[in-house]
């Protein structure tokens, strides 16, 4: 149904003061035999909330609907910049790839504080309109969010723009004191027909030797920024996490560079020699943030390409490809990835444009390729007394290597299941003093209830897992964050057996421990509603 209610501001607030009739989708649908069904602009007329009274309003509406397909290809630009609080270049479209179509683009920008230009007397404003005039008119703005000297847009073509849908921001200061905004992260979500997307631009500490202090500011972007979900951390809500920006991380080659250097400017000149023999791998070696990721200090989920063009900081402005002695050449401007299992992600390109010179950094560009998928409605037409469900049953569940939370190196662990797919936020009984919990899967365990009916929707869903930490005192922490891909489960039902998983934990983005057992989908009657009509009686 398309309900279409009118509101008005009355002296308690917002009042109703009509409603049209329910529009049903499949009637508009009927002979579409897989196009758009494009009805003429008409006025509709308004009716009191119980429909029985004819209001002399009206609404004037065109609505368009059409079937999506089950599965498409979504063409996805990422872009990121160090803008050096310039006036950006007049030529950004090597930069913006405006010979290509997409149906997504996502801009970040760092340090983008600048004289805006006339008719503009605002920076962010003048920056949004410089973006729009290479993308052009196909292209509108889906959301845009600003703090400090960091921006973040995201634009949709038009072909792709009736596919989008639950757009939600937000953003963390990482400055001082957590305030500051000079440094920190932006982000923008969105749903793509049922492919949920989050775009996170970032500016991390700045200078050699603060390596531990970047990881510190991306731990603190992961935990406290969140959007939608409020109880779950940015790495577990969507499908694909998208993670850009001048990341600041260096080059360190610690006691080698004692090697390197002769004089103050030995270790610049062979870094130098090096990029401009297009010798990039051996200069990656020394990457800090290649380095972090491989011992789980940041960004560990993500992924990134292989990286082929030169570093991108820190360059004299107006050149091409001349560094600035005053810094050794760091790969600073990055474009990451991670998908949940179960989604597919193919990264197209991954470049920088030296043509662009207004800046000490060189822009970045990703290019990526995914499956955006459109699911059947989740609604049933007769639901009976019994209120059948799904249901997920644990026949076996434990956790391993958990994060200690009190000074005797233990915690009280439990798992609460919460999200929107279920009927009710449920959880398992809390085991005191134990990094590597066993539940009893015949008293410990609950019954999950849930919300989605579509076998073919439940496929592509996941249980969101919280381990807790059980405290009387100060309040329960969150001791690990995790998605139990319910595709596996979908394959033991129609095999009628179970599914066991393992699923790594996190937590700020780090490494949490593991979470694993066995599990059992069932349709039956609601043991939620059963339980609650047993307690009444």
């Amino acid at each position: 149904m398309i309900s279409v209610n009118v509101y008005g501001k009355g002296l308690l607030g917002r009042e109703c003061i009509g409603r049209c009739k329910d529009i049903v989708v499949s009637d508009l649908l009927q002979g579409n035999q897989g196009g758009m069904t494009n009805l003429r602009t008409e006025w509709y007329d308004l009716y009191s909330k119980d429909g029985k009274s004819l209001f002399s309003g009206k609404v004037l509406m065109q609505i368009v609907a059409g079937i999506a397909q089950p599965e498409q290809d979504l063409r996805v630009f990422i872009g990121t910049w160090n803008v050096g609080n310039a006036r950006p270049a007049d030529d950004l479209s090597p930069w913006l790839h405006t010979t290509t179509t997409f149906d997504i683009i996502a801009i970040g920008s760092q340090e983008c504080d600048y004289p805006a230009r006339a008719p503009y007397t605002d920076c962010s404003k003048d920056w949004m309109a410089t973006l729009r005039s290479f993308l052009g008119h196909d292209y509108k703005i889906v959301h845009g969010v600003s703090r400090g000297q960091m921006r973040l847009v995201v634009f949709a073509h038009t072909d792709a723009e009736k596919s989008i849908s639950d757009v939600s921001s937000g953003s963390e200061a990482t400055g001082l004191g957590n305030v500051i905004p000079n440094k920190g992260g932006l982000c923008i979500s969105l749903k793509c027909w049922d492919t949920s997307l989050c775009f996170v631009n970032c500016h991390l500490a700045a200078h050699v030797g603060q390596c531990e202090l970047r990881n510190a500011n991306y731990r603190d972007i992961v935990g406290n920024m969140h959007v939608d979900n409020q109880s779950v951390d940015i790495l577990h809500q969507f499908h694909h996490v998208f993670w850009f920006g001048d990341l600041n991380y260096r080059l360190d080659f610690g006691r080698e560079e004692e090697a390197l250097s002769t004089t103050e400017t030995a270790a610049w000149d062979a870094v130098v020699r090096k990029i401009h023999d297009k010798e990039f791998q051996d200069l990656l070696v020394y990457d800090e943030l290649q380095r972090e990721q491989k011992e789980n200090r940041a960004l560990y989920l993500f992924k990134e390409g292989e990286i082929t063009f030169p570093p991108t900081f820190k360059m004299i402005r107006e050149t091409e490809d001349v560094y600035d002695m005053k810094r050794v050449p760091a790969w600073c401007d990055r474009i990451l990835w991670f998908s949940q299992d179960g989604c597919q992600v193919d990264q197209l390109s991954y470049t920088s444009v030296s043509s662009v010179s207004s800046s000490d950094h060189k822009p970045v560009a990703a290019t990526f390729l995914l499956k955006a998928f459109a699911l059947p409605c989740n609604y049933i037409d007769n639901l009976d007394e019994d209120d059948k469900r799904w249901h997920v049953r644990f026949t076996a569940l434990r956790a391993r290597n958990l994060r200690a939370s009190d000074i005797c190196g233990y915690s009280d662990p439990y798992v609460s299941f919460i999200g929107p797919n279920l009927f009710q936020e449920v959880r398992t009984a809390a085991r005191l003093q134990n990094l590597n919990p066993v539940w009893n899967p015949l008293k410990d365990l609950p019954t999950i209830v849930l919300n989605t009916f579509p076998i073919e929707r439940l496929e592509k869903e996941y249980l969101t897992a919280r381990v807790l930490d059980y405290n009387t005192k100060t309040g329960d922490g969150v001791l690990g964050y995790g998605l139990i891909p319910l595709a596996s489960a979908v394959a033991a039902f129609k095999a009628k057996g179970t599914a066991d998983f393992v699923v790594e934990l996190s937590h700020r983005g780090c490494p949490a421990g593991t979470l694993e057992g066995t599990l059992k989908l069932t349709w039956e009657r609601n043991a939620a509603k059963r339980r609650s009509q047993n307690r009444r009686q």
